[in-house]
């Protein structure tokens, strides 16, 4: 982009519109890449897109990061108040997204990225073989890589902080810790026993699950004209805009529920983005605003539509006329097996009783990794510790332990913490709506207009114009309390097991 030596307010505010759009232009086709090599491209085309992806991502830095970047967005925060809300907050964001390169040498940070790609193909490997040796090397110099670019940007607070905070704004050690603590307090141990065997025995067809799945996002209010169901080796979601969602699908021909639940957890994310104000488009502002709020918005129609019981019975008809099989259960045999309790080391496979803590193991590790407290060495026989303290099982290999996951070995450090505060949000968003409809009588008819409603004027139409503790709190009228996680677990569990506690 070229500015005029003397920049105008007028003319800034036309240079900040333009420097949105190529943000999101060079976003777009970076994200199309991404897309591609996971659902249609041949393993070897890992060589141009790393290439091709390299200098996309370089050109996105350099909108914030260059000279003229930091002088437009230096003179627009110097003229803040005469911005509009939307300016002031993208301002905010462009400058956010170039903070590391206020601080740390392009160089250094492009570095950090391709070890970050370079250990994902590493961890890739380790994880077939199931050898965290494979890693080992690789993950070492990325955490202490991150630990250096922290002290640089943050010299004054703990790495742990910063990352935290560049995940998931406003996040810090403390409020983990806080939130963890309440809902240890408040949820107790659960040592219960699984009714999943009622499921036992039943193999249904990945195309068979491809049709279910499709009828269950129509049903949800997923606009099909927008959004493209297709399949890859690990459920997730993209967004290129409101226009374009892309939803993958994994089905497990021995386990369907993994399939049907996963498309339900994406639908989540895909009603969020499509759900984004028109006008916020090919602007900072026009996605959604966090991984905890997109995480409070999958786990909601995940589990708290999904596995309820009303939506069940809604249901019903259509799983077993697809899965003729089921016909042996009756809805309550159904509700109960898929809602029970497992013990398990994969955090994929956890229950909701569970859940947090195996996002609770993984934050305490990473940070002792990250403040250089724990050798990288020794981080297999912490987890296995941590997941016998937290989730009373053993871990039985690598693959099944600290190899699970690819997070950190792709860079994403301070990045777990968001499903646990996401899965606490959604639980109190699910009673705000509870407490303006009766979403249940409306579940059992196939209705979902009550939540998808309320969600799409409180959340999902702002994008990212608000902060997420702010638009939470907007949402809430106040902030993110275990309280309410608590009491839906302890529903769950009188309706699953007969008991409110254990």
């Amino acid at each position: 982009m070229n500015y005029a030596t003397k920049l105008s307010l007028p003319g800034a505010r036309r240079q900040l519109e333009e420097l949105q759009r190529r943000s999101f232009a060079l976003g777009h086709a970076a994200g199309a890449l991404e897309f591609d090599s996971v659902t249609l491209a041949p393993p070897a085309n890992r060589v141009a897109r790393s290439h091709t992806l390299a200098v996309l991502g370089e050109a996105q830095l350099e909108l914030v990061s260059s000279a003229e970047g930091i002088r437009l967005l230096d003179f627009l925060t110097d003229n803040i108040d005469a911005l509009s809300y939307a300016e002031r907050r993208a301002v905010h964001l462009l400058r956010r997204s170039g903070e590391i390169l206020r601080h740390v040498q392009l160089e250094e940070y492009l570095a950090f990225r391709k070890l970050a790609n370079e250990a994902t193909n590493a961890w890739a490997a380790a994880n077939e073989r199931g050898e965290f040796a494979l890693l080992e090397p690789w993950l070492g110099r990325l955490f202490a890589a991150a630990r250096r670019i922290a002290n640089q940007v943050m010299p004054d607070r703990s790495a742990s902080d910063f990352w935290l905070d560049y995940n998931e704004e406003g996040l810090t050690e403390a409020l983990c810790g806080e939130y963890f603590s309440r809902l240890e307090a408040a949820t107790g141990s659960r040592s219960l026993a699984s009714e999943t065997g009622a499921l036992g025995g039943i193999r249904v067809t990945p195309l068979t699950q491809q049709r279910l799945a499709r009828a269950v996002m129509a049903e949800l209010g997923v606009d099909m004209n927008r959004c493209r169901l297709s399949v890859s080796d690990r459920p997730f979601t993209v967004a290129f805009s409101r226009y374009d969602v892309r939803v993958c699908a994994s089905y497990d021909p021995e386990d369907f529920t993994t399939g049907l639940y996963g498309v339900m957890h994406e639908c989540g994310h895909a009603l969020y983005e499509l759900g984004t104000a028109p006008e916020l488009q090919f602007t900072t502002l026009g996605a959604g605003v966090s991984m905890a709020v997109h995480e409070s918005q999958s786990r909601l129609f995940e589990n708290m539509i999904g596995r309820s019981m009303a939506w069940t019975e809604h249901l019903w008809p259509r799983l077993v006329s697809q899965i003729p099989e089921l016909d042996r259960l009756t809805p309550e045999e159904y509700y109960r097996a898929v809602n029970s309790a497992k013990l398990t080391p994969l955090r994929a496979c956890a229950d909701e009783f569970a859940y947090c803590g195996h996002i609770r193991l993984r934050w305490e590790l990473e940070r002792e990794l990250l403040e250089g407290r724990l050798h990288i060495h020794d981080a297999p026989a912490a987890w296995n510790e941590l997941t016998r303290k937290y989730l009373g099982c053993e871990v039985k290999s690598d693959r099944e332990g600290i190899l699970q996951d690819a997070h950190w070995a792709a860079g994403q450090i301070g990045y777990f913490p968001a499903y646990a505060l996401g899965t606490l949000a959604a639980a109190q968003l699910m009673a705000e709506i509870r407490a303006e409809a009766d979403v249940d009588e409306r579940l059992r008819e196939g209705d979902i207009s009550p939540v998808s409603g309320w969600l799409r004027e409180n959340i999902w139409r702002h994008g990212s114009l608000y902060a997420p503790g702010e638009l939470m709190h907007r949402a809430l009228g106040g902030d993110v309390d275990t309280k309410y996680y608590a009491d839906y677990l302890s529903d769950k569990l009188e309706s699953v097991y007969g008991v409110r506690e254990c």
